[in-house]
């Protein structure tokens, strides 16, 4: 117990002791011990009358004869935070000022808003009301109320009907919740991080189902089996390739494109890249079964220029070289599905590339592979309008392991940097 008050809840699997204070407690730097009880013939680290900082955790280690154990004590304001509200699949933006939450829904989405479900994700040991996984009216602006002891917030959900996205997350299955994890978690973000977007399948495109006239980007993540050739995505994306027409048409009106892993291929079929010009180092398409990343230092890939303003206000990892641009972390695990360009015959360097396929080399790996590149915009200048495709397997959205996200951070920053990039 600390200061006479604050009891410790010990988990022996953890190891860990969490001691909570209201949500207002600002001495965490000098608590005092004034109860702590072991077994017979332990001792410890720590004794009652210690006076000890506890703004980060603290190890107590406990002996007894030749046993030792050691827990981390861990001092924790009450808080009450929502950190991931989704509503029938779509992820709503949070603002923690204000505390409100705005989810963008089509129109046509077919979700019933008097009668919808939602999940939450709070702040460890707090809980919401309603709670996660029930039903509510949102019609009308719904309130959220999460507590944790002294701490208590409440959070008012707006849902806003999209008539005419401005970006669009597009995928083969009808909603957000069939696409498979790694493009769930992709088309989740940007649904929850760029106000007016929005999911769609490519039968509402195909369709005219969808208006494109407001939409500035669209995004393409496929996670699917690598295709060796450009025939073999052709054949596989049947979904893609049905609304070309109307790709193609949205592209040569000055819309632009993000296009990830084997989407990257998308660029040759709207006519953005020569047909012979296609990936040719490619692999993956599991699961999630790929490396258990990483380490203190975790892979990252190397920017051409550090001054593109794609990896502007990027995380960086201390002592790393400028031109290093880091999407994972400790613990991450990555589907490990790759479409790049390796500098073997014919694209021998990256000013064979760039002469081969009229696009501008922006990111390499460590063995000098193209992952990352732009093409020109329909009227042959870079920038506004333009594709970026990523094809580099760092650019993963979901990890199946658990993992304190630091630098996968980064993804989310360097698309909304691609957004102002493609889009002012």
């Amino acid at each position: 117990m600390l200061n006479g008050q604050y009891e410790g809840v010990i988990s022996h699997e953890k190891r860990l002791i969490k001691v909570k204070v209201p949500v207002d407690f600002t001495q965490t730097g000098d608590m005092e011990v004034t109860s702590l009880m072991v077994s017979a013939g332990a001792t410890t680290s720590m004794k009652v009358g210690d006076h000890l900082n506890f703004n980060a955790d603290r190890t107590l280690t406990v002996l007894n004869g030749d046993l030792q154990m050691n827990y981390q004590v861990a001092v924790r304001n009450d808080e009450a935070i929502l950190k991931l509200f989704i509503l029938e699949g779509v992820k709503g933006a949070i603002n923690q000022t204000d505390k409100t939450v705005t989810v963008s829904v089509m129109a046509n989405s077919g979700i019933d808003l008097a009668n919808a479900t939602f999940e939450v994700e709070c702040s460890e040991d707090a809980t919401s009301s309603p709670a996660s996984g029930t039903k509510g009216n949102f019609t009308e602006p719904f309130l959220l109320t999460l507590t944790d002891n002294t701490a208590k917030n409440t959070y008012t959900v707006n849902v806003t009907l999209i008539e005419n996205p401005v970006a669009l997350f597009v995928g083969e299955a009808e909603n957000i919740e069939e696409l498979n994890d790694e493009e769930k978690a992709a088309a989740k973000w940007l649904t929850g991080n760029i106000a007016s977007a929005a999911y769609a399948s490519w039968s509402d495109v195909a369709s005219g189902n969808i208006s494109l006239e407001e939409c500035k980007l669209i995004f393409f993540h496929r996670h699917a089996s690598a295709y060796g050739t450009y025939n073999g995505f052709k054949e596989a994306e049947t979904g893609a390739m049905t609304a070309l027409a109307k790709m193609k048409e949205y592209w040569q009106n000055g819309g632009a494109f993000v296009l990830s892993r084997s989407a990257v291929n998308y660029a040759i079929a709207l006519g953005a890249m020569p047909e012979d010009v296609f990936p040719n180092n490619c692999w993956g398409g599991g699961g999630g079964e790929g490396a258990d990343l990483m380490g203190d230092d975790p892979w990252h890939f190397f920017a051409y220029d550090a001054n593109s303003p794609l990896w502007k206000n990027l995380n960086t990892y201390p002592g790393a070289p400028e031109d290093a641009v880091y999407t994972l972390d400790n613990g991450y695990t990555i589907c490990n599905t790759t479409s790049q360009f390796a500098l073997w015959a014919p694209y021998t360097d990256k000013d064979a590339f760039e002469t081969l396929s009229g696009a501008r080399a922006l990111a390499h790996g460590g063995d000098g592979a193209i992952v990352a590149w732009e093409t020109p915009s329909y009227s042959k200048t870079f920038g506004k309008g333009g594709i970026i495709c990523f094809g580099s397997g760092l650019f993963d959205w979901n990890s199946p392991t658990s993992y304190a996200s630091n630098y996968h951070d980064n993804m989310g920053k360097i698309m909304l940097n691609a957004f102002d990039y493609l889009t002012k």
